[in-house]
């Protein structure tokens, strides 16, 4: 889950915009913007924090937490950790909420969380999206540790250090996974009934973002790994060199891709879509709208397929959801993942963060497709075994099909 923006407020206080629509935590911006609503207080009702965050009205219920505190100094039998003991307080605020998304960092998890939105990072090479309350694999990429493990996308991760951990904890669980490179993290990953314990030597892991090619008779493949700085820039440089080279047609391949930045997914969608048409709008729940439209591109018209996937998801679903509402693309492959809620990053305290669902998005006929995901045109499945072995192109029976409809598009 990545962000775009630091938008430096008074008082060293911050928000980072965040995409999360990022599905998903990559053991792997959004800039969206939420509503507040603030009261005014009486001149001489307020005092103290009150005075600080004049939204506040209701400081003595907070009372018991520091009863709780003042009890724990008095009378337990060890030295405490003043520092811990407002983290933990805090983190179970949060927790509290029960929503996944919604995450406060210390400092180091907000360090590791901050080089994820950068496609640099040490881990296993994993994103993770929280799903019937499961932490369920969005996406294994290709060449890292977990990859080699065997970790693939719709396992669900049960254990991590012989720990349980359910899909309300996933960021709990997100930050043990995380460590230091050369150093095992033991998991418990279930597929279709199974469990089966793994251990994983964390790596570096450098992420590519756009990969391209010629294919045969004029198509161009293109495929979106991320959404994450620059995949803008990159996308519209392999949709121009493949031009260059003769192609009439695109299948650009989204499966597998967990989300990223919304700014990014919007410059995306925006080659296929008409200037000022709507690509995505947010709604929070003080009933305000935001509406992101298109830049406009060199592409509208141009014959295109899209790939999805079951890991396609959050961003990648912004871009699919806009194509899908103008009759852009065509959609082959199985249904996306199913993120359609907004997050932000908010800066706390000295170098902390926390990260809160905001907001619900919608595709420009009004679509959320949280939990549901995007049905794809034609559902194509992949032999049994598929993802197994080294990829063999002539058998990804879904490209195969997108080829397929693509060439008829083409006329060839």
């Amino acid at each position: 889950m990545y962000y775009n923006q630091d938008d430096r407020g008074q008082g060293g206080r911050g928000v980072k915009f965040l995409a999360l629509l990022f599905a998903a935590i990559v053991i792997a911006g959004i800039s969206f913007l939420a509503g507040t609503l603030m009261g005014p207080l009486k001149e001489e009702e307020t005092s103290g924090l009150e005075a600080q965050f004049p939204g506040i009205t209701d400081i003595q219920d907070f009372d018991k937490l520091f009863e709780v505190r003042e009890t724990l100094y008095q009378t337990y039998y060890k030295d405490i950790d003043d520092a811990l003991l407002i983290e933990g307080a805090i983190k179970g605020m949060v927790d509290s909420l029960g929503d996944p998304y919604t995450v406060f960092f210390n400092a180091e998890e907000y360090s590791a969380f901050n080089e994820e939105g950068t496609g640099n990072y040490v881990g296993i090479g994993i994103m993770v999206g929280a799903k019937d309350d499961k932490i369920v694999v969005i996406t294994t990429f290709d060449g890292t540790p977990a990859y080699e493990a065997g970790i693939r996308s719709g396992d669900v991760i049960v254990k991590v250090e012989g720990v349980e951990y359910k899909g309300s904890q996933m960021d709990q669980a997100v930050s043990i996974i995380r460590g230091e490179a050369g150093q095992a993290v033991n998991l418990t990953i279930e597929r279709e009934g199974t469990q089966m314990d793994l251990s994983v030597v964390r790596d570096h892991i450098k992420l590519v973002n756009v990969e391209a090619e010629m294919l045969e008779s004029g198509v161009g493949l293109v495929t979106l790994l991320q959404f994450s700085e620059n995949t803008s820039a990159e996308f519209k440089g392999a949709l121009d060199s493949l031009k260059a080279q003769g192609a009439k047609g695109f299948i650009v391949d989204l499966r597998g891709n967990p989300g990223g930045y919304l700014d990014e997914s919007i410059k995306i969608a925006s080659n296929f879509i008409k200037k000022d048409e709507d690509v995505v709008y947010t709604l929070d729940k003080f009933g305000q709208k935001k509406t992101y439209k298109s830049y406009g591109g060199d592409y509208l018209g141009v014959p295109l397929v899209v790939l999805i996937d079951e890991g396609s998801a959050s961003a990648s679903e912004v871009v699919a959801g806009a194509l899908k509402d103008y009759s852009a693309a065509t959609f082959v492959g199985h249904n996306s993942f199913g993120k359609g809620i907004v997050q932000m990053v908010y800066n706390v305290g000295e170098a902390e963060g926390l990260k809160v669902t905001v907001s619900s998005y919608y595709s420009p006929k009004g679509t959320n497709i949280h939990g549901t995901g995007i049905m794809p045109d034609v559902v194509v499945d992949l032999p049994e075994g598929f993802s197994e072995g080294e990829y063999d192109r002539l058998k990804d029976t879904q490209l195969q099909k997108a080829l397929e409809i693509l060439k008829g598009k083409l006329g060839n």
